[in-house]
């Protein structure tokens, strides 16, 4: 790459699966192409490119294994991993800054509370989904999140009866751990649907594996009901207090309820010592200020329109990429899908920054599945239900429960995201 007069100027919004996977794709292909480059040691200065990774945590979050880690202490602490551990990120051509991204226009992102604007040629926009804490982490540092989590695990350790709302994956691991670790507590899951992880990706086997294997647990399942009111005779101190700009992230907010009690739609009455709140999730619509070009929004319902290459599907902004959660990419928001939508966002930023001068290089894309059998489409998922149980589907075929156990990883990834994000080291060619 010939120098230039100024740097190429990237900023990668959001940095946890696909954010991070964009900056190791970039580090690798844009600064360590030097033939004396072994992953040993820090690659040189590179004067042609400036890349900024904005976020507004100080360190990578393993969201996979956070239903756990409110069990488990040993393991939870180590499901916040500070950027300050991976020594690539300190290179002179990556800054890290830290802030909460407020809009993103088409050449430039602004910053809540402050006048400061990160201006980009190009981006990716890797700012996920939000859901309430303690599932969607309201910490900003690493010292917060150990003492958020040491006061969930209290309340949960504290309490003879747990209410989980939301019988999604979330929901369902969530109950699982806590009636695995606390097999005396009452642990009950209240789900509108008449089966758990609902969906029509998912098999009706399927589903009625997973709610077999939770009664098998001893977790009360209340299925067709919904929630209608709710009272709570203390809840967190926090509560009436008005949290700044849980409006667009409503991870800031602690939904978890004690001593409440739920009236659902058919008139029961279900007591909680604790209640946590696993309903949905909300999308970063509102940040995203990039008028369509055509009739279509840029932000569908599944998240930002992508094409095959994550770039925005609109020719205005071919510059920007979206990966993650927050792409249009997937149906079903995992985070190998999220990773694997970063690298390739990363990787093509960087070809068309190393093509020569008026040529369009050949743009990465996911590899896709052979379609078009004519039977319905289902996904694949892995649903880790305390350490003893999983249930897996892979397509329309149901892993049976006994050997399912055998095929998830025991520490639900963490050791696999720590290698693929090249956590503690420098990352290397071709692993």
């Amino acid at each position: 790459m010939p120098l230039v007069n100024a740097p190429i100027r990237i900023a990668v919004a959001g940095g946890n699966y696909s954010g991070l996977s964009a900056m190791r794709e970039l580090y690798l292909q844009l600064l360590a192409t030097g033939p004396d480059y072994d992953g040993t040691k820090q690659a040189p200065p590179n004067p042609n490119v400036k890349i900024t990774l904005i976020d507004r945590r100080d360190g990578f979050v393993h969201y996979l294994g956070m239903t756990r880690g409110l069990c488990q202490s040993d393991y939870g602490n180590k499901l916040w991993v500070p950027y300050s551990s991976m020594p690539w990120l300190l290179h002179p051509s990556i800054s890290v800054k830290k802030g909460i991204v407020s809009r993103i226009a088409s050449r430039h992102i602004e910053l809540a509370d402050t006048s400061d604007r990160v201006e980009f040629d190009y981006l990716v926009v890797a700012l996920g989904l939000s859901r309430t804490a303690p599932i969607g982490v309201a910490a900003s540092t690493r010292d917060e999140y150990l003492k958020d989590m040491d006061k969930q695990r209290a309340l949960i350790g504290n309490a003879q009866s747990v209410v989980v709302v939301g019988g999604g994956a979330v929901g369902t691991e969530l109950v699982a751990d806590i009636k695995s670790e606390f097999p005396n507590k009452e642990v009950t899951l209240i789900h509108s649907h008449s089966l758990p992880i609902p969906g029509p990706l998912f098999t009706s086997e399927f589903r009625h594996s997973v709610a077999i294997v939770l009664q098998a647990l001893g977790v009360k399942t209340m299925f067709g009901e919904r929630v209608v009111d709710e009272s709570s005779a203390s809840s967190n101190e926090t509560d009436a207090i008005p949290v700044k700009h849980s409006d667009v992230l409503p991870e800031l907010i602690d939904s978890v309820k004690c001593n409440a009690t739920l009236t659902t739609s058919s008139g029961l009455k279900v007591y909680g010592d604790v209640v946590f709140n696993c309903l949905g999730v909300k999308t970063k619509a509102s940040l995203i200020d990039l008028p369509s070009s055509n009739d279509e929004p840029i932000f569908s319902p599944n998240g930002i329109r992508v094409n095959e290459s994550m770039q925005v599907d609109d020719p205005s902004y071919s510059h920007i990429f979206a990966a993650g959660d927050i792409s249009s990419k997937d149906v079903l928001k995992f985070a190998g899908s999220a990773s694997s939508g970063g690298r390739i966002a990363g990787s093509n930023i960087a070809r068309l920054i190393s093509a020569p001068s008026g040529e369009n290089p050949v743009l990465g894309a996911p590899k896709r599945k052979v379609k078009g059998t004519g039977k319905p489409e289902y996904g694949s998922i892995k649903l880790v239900l305390g350490e003893r149980h999983a249930v897996i589907q892979k397509g329309a075929e149901v892993v049976p429960t006994e050997t399912a156990i055998h095929m998830v990883s025991p520490d639900i990834k963490l050791g696999k995201a720590t290698r693929t994000l090249s956590i503690g080291v420098f990352p290397t060619h071709g692993k």
